[in-house]
């Protein structure tokens, strides 16, 4: 009984070897050296490219190591950290005007760079690298990038041979009362390319080059029959503003200078709310400066207030125009016969939770 039950056990096992469907599971031992074949196979492929990336860096750089460095590329890197240690070019910077400067600060001839200098790069280019690779021989060169240079913007004297004397500035401003600047930002780069240089890669490190400034006033009741522009009933002039940026101020202050210009920007009545707003960009000024807010009854010409940049940034201290980013929200408020500068409520409200009433001086300019 015995045997014939060993005989069947033969045969059955015989039938699952020659009937596939019958083979649910493969031999462990089989699968363990299978396992460790192919583990054998992935250990030899790993060997194969850890040996051949030297070679290939290699070949990638000997095929730059010329006696002149005539054809090799140079990787240029945009970045900005604002006020922080993360880089957060793409958050601010949408375009890029590039200027490549020889060792004696003159424009270098726009053949050597693919048919242009300066080379500008759109939000698209940025997005797909953000930077540029340049073919550069042996030498000394000097990088400028302006980042956001619309149509609020123009570099003047870019051949002048003199860092100093490049700048830029809106291309009305000296011709009449102009709206404000484009949000502009400026970094530079010395580099210096050795012969036998085989790194390619510099970095563009960008500052703000300007300053927000948002403008609102509130709680203004039109005197018995006055008449209003579709706008508004006022205007806004910024007076005595630093007209232009130098390109030698690619650093962490990147300060105006030059003549003093005086801006209009669009201040329009909200419907919503009855305010009239206005928001803009204006170069970097310091803290102590000439910089005036002048708001401008429409229908009279007057002014019914005024005040300093100096003066709301001493009231208002936690508004710091020495960092990057920077908004200055001023508020202007009618209050009764009185206007009273101030800033936006929000910006109060954890410090001083009873902030609004309209008798607490210490909140008012």
């Amino acid at each position: 009984m015995g045997c014939d039950n060993d005989r069947s056990l033969r045969e059955h096992n015989k039938a699952r070897a020659y009937n596939p469907r019958l083979v649910i599971a493969r031999s462990p031992q089989l699968t363990g050296a299978k396992r460790r074949k192919k583990g054998k196979r992935k250990t030899m492929k790993k060997f194969i490219l850890y040996l051949c990336l030297p070679l290939v860096s290699f070949v990638l750089l000997a095929s730059c190591i010329k006696e002149n460095m005539d054809g090799c590329d140079r990787c240029i890197v945009f970045e900005y950290y604002a006020d922080g240690e993360t880089d957060v070019f793409p958050n601010h910077i949408t375009s890029v005007s590039l200027y490549v400067f020889d060792d004696e600060n003159q424009l270098v001839e726009p053949s050597r760079l693919g048919g242009k200098n300066p080379i500008r790069l759109e939000q698209n280019d940025l997005k797909r690298e953000q930077g540029i690779t340049l073919p550069l021989n042996h030498g000394v060169y000097r990088l400028v990038g302006v980042g956001n240079d619309y149509e609020k913007t123009e570099v003047y004297n870019a051949n002048c041979g003199e860092m100093p004397n490049i700048t830029f500035r809106h291309p009305d401003c000296l011709n009449r009362e102009v709206e404000g600047n484009d949000s502009l930002y400026l970094g530079s780069k010395l580099i210096e390319i050795d012969e036998n240089e085989v790194y390619f890669k510099d970095v563009v490190r960008f500052y703000s080059s300007h300053l927000k400034v948002s403008y609102t006033v509130e709680g203004y009741v039109p005197e018995e029959g006055e008449t209003r522009a579709n706008d508004g009933y006022f205007d806004l002039r910024v007076r005595n503003l630093k007209s232009q940026t130098a390109f030698d101020q690619a650093h962490d202050k990147n300060l105006a200078e030059g003549k003093e210009v005086n801006y209009m920007p669009e201040l329009k009545l909200n419907p919503e709310n009855g305010n009239h707003e206005a928001y803009f960009h204006i170069m970097r000024h310091e803290k102590e400066s000439d910089v005036a807010f002048d708001l401008i009854k429409r229908s009279t010409g007057e002014v019914v207030k005024t005040f300093t940049l100096t003066d709301f940034l001493n009231k208002f201290d936690m508004y710091d125009v020495s960092k990057q980013e920077v908004l200055i929200p001023i508020v202007v408020r009618f209050l009764g016969v009185e206007v009273k500068v101030t800033i936006a409520n929000w910006d109060l409200i954890e410090v001083t939770p009873g902030f609004g009433n309209d008798d607490d001086d210490k909140y008012y300019l």
